[in-house]
Parts: structure tokens; C-alpha cells; sequence
């Protein structure tokens, strides 16, 4: 698909990809070791090997990799130089809105009858507004039913909001319980450190008793 017949949306995605990758040949030389970020993650290492033993594995691990792992107290995304590392206008957008981002574990409350869209209220902070987020996979598979609770980290760019590429699906009756060990889990760690174990805490609950998704390429 050209980018002249790619919707907005999808040029903002094509855009993201190109970032990382990007984000990924100019940060190599600063000790982002896969490895060491598998194991952070607590994702599963075999003889110097990650395991990955789902498709949404690959997801969440290159996102822990660009937002949470930091290296001398830095994430990837937070050490890239726009200029140096060569992204263009449209990567330079989707970086700022990337490092504004934000993860949380949000309930579907309505999919949109004709765009690509769903609204989500946020479980962890309630007093935060509903908001709708643009995913052709995530609309399409909800439209036909099958309401979920979503783990996902969400950016804004050009007044359209989108996920950074993962979610954890959770069944819709285990919310409680999950609010309850997350904030049994999280109440005394320090608030720097708070984003990086609520994505391992939610991570290691998908591994446990999550909804498998599937993904779809939109660029």
C-alpha cells in the first residue's frame, strides 16, 4: 500500500516502525543487552536464549525494551538524539508522544459501530476520562464479541490515540482479583520504579492466566 491510500492512522504507524528501528541502530552501542533486559522482564531464558512461548511475547518484550529497561537511568527511547539517529518529521512526532506514553490496565466499554475504535476507562486511575483508542485488530475482535480487560501502554499523536504495539488480554471477571495483587504487590515500591514492575506484575499474570491475542499488520 502506497503511502498516498494509507489512512492517517497507518501513516502514524508506519511512522512508529521506522522510529524504532531507528531508535534500535542508534542506542547499540549503549548496553541495551537482550539478554539482561529478558531476565528484567523475568521473560524466559534458556541456555543465553529467549523463550518466547507466545506471539504476544515478542510484542511485550520490544516494548519493555524501548520504555522500561533503562541504562544509567535511562530508557531507549529517552537517550535517542532525533537528529543524530536520522528520523524524519512525522518519527520525530511519534518519539515525543512515545516518551509521553503511558502503561495501565483499562476495561472495554464500547467499540465503535463504524471506525476502527474503543473506548477504555482506566482501572488504576479512575478519576482519569474514558478515552478512545484507534486499533483495527483490537475492534475488529471485540465488534464480534468477547469483552476483555486490556494491559496496555497508550500515545497520543496527531489527536489520535493508539497503543505502542502490545496488550495483555485478561477475562473481564478476573479485574478484581488483579486490582487487588497489583496493589498488593506495587504498595511500597518507590515511585520511580513503579512503571517498570506494574508491566512485569501485569505481564507475569498474562503469562499465568491471560487471553492470547492475535496480531495484525496495519503498515
Amino acid at each position: 500500500m502506497s503511502i498516498q491510500h494509507k489512512t492517517p492512522y497507518q501513516q502514524l504507524r508506519a511512522a512508529g516502525a521506522t522510529m524504532h528501528s531507528k531508535a534500535m541502530q542508534a542506542t547499540r552501542p549503549l548496553g541495551f543487552h537482550p539478554v539482561q533486559i529478558a531476565k528484567r522482564m523475568t521473560l524466559p531464558v534458556l541456555g543465553g536464549s529467549l523463550v518466547f512461548d507466545r506471539e504476544g511475547a515478542t510484542h511485550a518484550f520490544a516494548d519493555f525494551w524501548s520504555y522500561e529497561y533503562r541504562v544509567n537511568g535511562k530508557s531507549l527511547l529517552e537517550q535517542i538524539d532525533p537528529v543524530a539517529a536520522g528520523l524524519d518529521v512525522a518519527e520525530t512526532e511519534f518519539l515525543e508522544a512515545a516518551r509521553r506514553a503511558r502503561t495501565s490496565f483499562f476495561q472495554i466499554e464500547a467499540v465503535a459501530p463504524d471506525q476502527p475504535q474503543l473506548r477504555l476507562r482506566d482501572l488504576l486511575a479512575p478519576d482519569q476520562p474514558d478515552v478512545w483508542v484507534t486499533d483495527l485488530g483490537l475492534s475488529d475482535s471485540f465488534r464480534a464479541g468477547g469483552w476483555l480487560a486490556l494491559f496496555c501502554r497508550l500515545l497520543t499523536v496527531r489527536d489520535i490515540t493508539m497503543t505502542s504495539g502490545f496488550s495483555f488480554g485478561f477475562a473481564t471477571k478476573l479485574i478484581p482479583g488483579l486490582l487487588q495483587a497489583y496493589r498488593q504487590k506495587t504498595k511500597r515500591v518507590p515511585p520511580d520504579q513503579l512503571a517498570e514492575a506494574r508491566f512485569v506484575f501485569f505481564y507475569q499474570k498474562h503469562r499465568q492466566c491471560g487471553i492470547e491475542q492475535t496480531y495484525q499488520k496495519v503498515v
